[in-house]
């Protein structure tokens, strides 16, 4: 492997990493958005205000959990391919 088709790869990681940790973070904003306006709803009828809180609770910290593990996956794949890559250029050398 050269050194041009190592860069590209490297770049192309960086890239689908950055694509997927700054896309899922507009994701989870959208959907925590959406979330408070149907919460908001739900917690302003007496009836039902206690328990939509608790769930809102609930369902806030399921939300950060998931896409939290989005992005520790995503990074981690990263880290992987990264070394993936640089051993595939040290073991197949090309030229430069």
């Amino acid at each position: 492997m050269n050194k041009t088709s190592k860069q590209r790869l490297l770049g192309l990681r960086a890239l689908l990493e950055d694509v997927v940790e700054h896309g899922s973070s507009a994701v989870e904003r959208a959907h925590r958005a959406t979330a408070e306006r149907t919460f908001a709803v739900l917690e302003a009828i007496p009836p039902v205000a206690a328990p939509a809180r608790l769930v809102h609770v609930a369902h806030g910290a399921v939300l950060t959990g998931v896409y939290e593990s989005i992005r520790l996956v995503n990074r981690a794949v990263g880290t992987v391919l990264t070394a993936v890559i640089e051993e595939t250029a040290r073991s197949a050398p090309g030229e430069d």
